[in-house]
């Protein structure tokens, strides 16, 4: 019985390594080739696996793409986490302690290099025209968005809603194109590097809550 178990053990313990396996190699070609550029075959190639090993755990590819975005959510929770901790929306560096909830985690989670076919793929995805057929943004992206419009109209309550929501948009762009910080290097001749994580945590942290703070305007009222 207990041989048995052992076997069992170690054999569940081959499928999750060959599944997060088959999902690292899907997440790396999706993001070079999105996501009707790649095949299932692709996949199995690259992940070194048979197809029908990929076909047993995910049966479609969409089923598989998806599964590349739950694989990864745990920065999105711990966003969400880092927000929940901000109690007290007078304070006068909220605006900040919400951003840089937004931004750390993220630019954290990306630090490892093998991280930036993610980072990639999120970009691909968000920017597709057909991305609302696959519900990815709005399922795994949309209420973390909420959440932290939410948390900016509790610290900022003069700011009109519709700022909020573009600003969101907007700090999203800051912080998803510095993931892409090779460019450093070459546009300050040498000088910097873009792959300090603290620093870029506070600069980026900083350059956003400046855009929100200095460019809205509190809501008319009514006449």
């Amino acid at each position: 019985m207990e041989v048995a178990e052992k076997m069992d053990g170690r054999k569940v313990g081959r499928d999750t390594e060959r599944r997060d396996r088959v999902i690292v190699a899907a997440e790396k070609l999706f993001a070079q080739e999105g996501f009707h550029g790649v095949s299932m075959r692709d996949i199995a190639k690259e992940a070194d696996v048979g197809l029908p090993l990929i076909v047993y755990h995910f049966e479609t590819k969409l089923n598989l793409y998806r599964s590349i975005f739950e694989f990864r959510k745990a920065a999105i929770q711990e966003r969400l986490n880092e927000l929940g901790k901000i109690v007290d929306f007078e304070s006068p560096d909220v605006v900040e302690k919400i951003i840089r909830a937004f931004v750390a985690p993220i630019v954290k989670s990306h630090a490892s290099p093998d991280s930036i076919h993610y980072a990639r793929l999120v970009v691909r995805e968000a920017s597709d025209p057909q991305e609302a057929t696959r519900g990815i943004i709005e399922a795994y992206f949309d209420p973390t968005a909420k959440a932290f419009i939410g948390a900016l109209r509790k610290a900022m309550p003069k700011a009109s809603h519709e700022y909020l929501c573009w600003a969101y948009l907007f700090a999203v762009g800051a912080l998803v194109m510095s993931d892409f910080d090779g460019r450093m290097i070459r546009i300050s001749d040498g000088k910097y590097s873009g792959n300090t994580t603290a620093r870029k945590i506070t600069m980026l942290t900083r350059f956003i809550v400046g855009g929100i703070c200095s460019g809205y305007q509190p809501v008319s009222k009514a006449k």
